[in-house]
């Protein structure tokens, strides 16, 4: 069986090497980029099964990245971790653009439950805020 594959979306290079880590220890063949429109290339590229993107990044944010692949046919069903250290009602206006989300700094147990159960999860899946 292949792995399965994630595409993790961070300006903070520590970060993204952090999670990089964590996600490949875990067996998955993780892609990293650095921004929105970099990871747009890397979709297209490598057809994550996973993204999981921070939400302040310059020039494009986590939930305008989101939106941007659920225009894509092909990724429209991606699952989306948004990931930030701003409160679960900061962002709740925008829940429709990502399936799940994960308040920084994480804890890896809750990371690893929710990229598991965005894995496992129903296409028709609603999105789930959590702190």
């Amino acid at each position: 069986m292949n792995p399965l594959r994630i595409l993790v979306v961070d300006d903070e290079v520590s970060n993204a090497e952090v999670l990089a880590l964590i996600l490949h220890e875990e067996g998955f063949l993780v892609t990293v980029a650095s921004d929105g429109r970099q990871a747009l290339e890397r979709i297209e590229q490598a057809a994550p099964d996973l993204l999981i993107t921070d939400y302040m990044m310059p020039g494009m944010s986590g939930v305008e990245l989101a939106r941007a692949v659920r225009q894509l046919p092909r990724h429209r069903n991606l699952p989306v971790l948004l990931m930030s250290g701003a409160a679960a009602s900061t962002l709740s206006a925008h829940a429709q653009h990502f399936d799940a989300f994960l308040r920084k700094p994480f804890d890896i147990e809750a990371l690893l439950k929710a990229v598991q159960s965005l894995l496992t999860r129903p296409l028709d899946g609603l999105p789930s805020l959590k702190n």
